[in-house]
């Protein structure tokens, strides 16, 4: 696994790391594993599941994000996708079973953890897959996330937010496309050939790069929160609007230049407000940048290339630099309380 995201799974100190890291950065040639992770999130702990006792939501999860966009598979159609196609003209459920279970198991399972060119720790796996019993083994991991509503709704929404990015860019063909953020109504944009995609709320897409913590004082966030409450998630233009009006070149909306921090860090007593952060979080922001360029051919790893005219990520780490050094001079903004990570 790659040292940059292995650190980021370390960093995690939740019970949802391992999960997280994997919806993140795992390898993705089709959207069986968001499909997969799904179903397992709708179970109850338990010790194994049966292949057929996951089938059934498992085939729901993919029709309903295929019928809302085909772009499930990168290499374009396969079997199951025309018989998904069939299944909504006839709604032959148990034709579309037959074919379903010839397809959706292969590979799904035993190419899960994978991540950065290699695997999850044997330590941490959510499973293991017996396949010539037709089932899968469940770990304590997955059971902990099972047990707890709170966690496996976070995760879910995590999860149907990555899945959704992943389905804009096979859309686009991975051709180069820049999120725009709308503070209007706090969604993210991909901006292709003119049309406007609304990708999902941008908190839910960059909170799990933070593990659910603000990025400048570690304070858990609540996306159930009172927006008046401190723990409340604000989506914060880290570079404020004013200090970079006058380079067309650099657009200030684009997922380089946001964060998600708390209510009580960007607009409460003491806050940013309209201040750049100190050189400490400019480096901060760098590594969480460049750790965007680790995902396997996803919106945000074209994104943060395409806005910043960066091919690698030395390239993003050095434009990113040229724009902070405009505010060398500045000593910046920290926040006056700092949680333990």
């Amino acid at each position: 696994m790659k040292l940059i995201i292995n650190e980021f799974g370390i960093s995690d100190d939740s019970d949802l790391a391992a999960l997280r890291t994997i919806i993140l950065f795992g390898r993705n040639v089709s959207t069986y594993k968001f499909a997969l992770c799904s179903a397992l999130l709708k179970e109850k702990a338990t010790n194994e599941l049966k292949y057929t006792d996951i089938r059934d939501n498992f085939l729901k999860e993919l029709i309903n994000h295929y019928n809302f966009n085909p772009s499930q598979y990168q290499a374009g159609k396969n079997k199951l996708t025309s018989a998904i196609d069939q299944y909504n003209k006839d709604k032959n459920w148990s034709n579309l079973i037959k074919i379903a279970e010839r397809n959706i198991y292969n590979n799904v399972f035993d190419a899960f953890h994978n991540v950065g060119g290699s695997s999850i720790k044997k330590q941490h796996i959510l499973f293991e897959n017996d396949s010539r019993s037709k089932k899968i083994i469940i770990t304590d991991n997955l059971n902990k996330i099972l047990e707890d509503s709170n966690l496996t709704t976070q995760i879910t929404i995590e999860n149907e937010s990555r899945w959704k990015i992943v389905e804009e860019a096979w859309k686009n063909k991975l051709s180069p496309n820049n999120l725009v953020y709308n503070a209007i109504d706090e969604n993210f944009y991909s901006v292709t050939h003119n049309d406007r995609v609304n990708l999902r709320k941008a908190v839910d897409v960059l909170i799990p790069y933070q593990h659910g913590k603000c990025f400048y004082c570690n304070r858990k966030l609540n996306r159930k929160a009172s927006s008046q409450d401190d723990n409340f998630p604000d989506v914060d233009h880290f570079i404020p609007h004013t200090y970079l009006t006058n380079n067309s070149k650099i657009n200030p909306d684009g997922v380089w230049n946001l964060v998600i921090s708390c209510k009580k860090c960007n607009r409460g007593e003491g806050g940013k407000f309209e201040s750049p952060p100190s050189n400490y979080y400019q480096l901060l922001l760098i590594k969480r940048n460049v750790l965007f360029t680790q995902e396997h051919r996803h919106s945000l790893k074209n994104s943060i290339k395409y806005s910043l005219n960066a091919e690698t990520p030395k390239d993003v780490e050095k434009k990113m630099k040229l724009i902070f050094f405009n505010f060398h001079t500045i000593s910046g903004w920290k926040p006056k309380i700092i949680f333990p990570k």
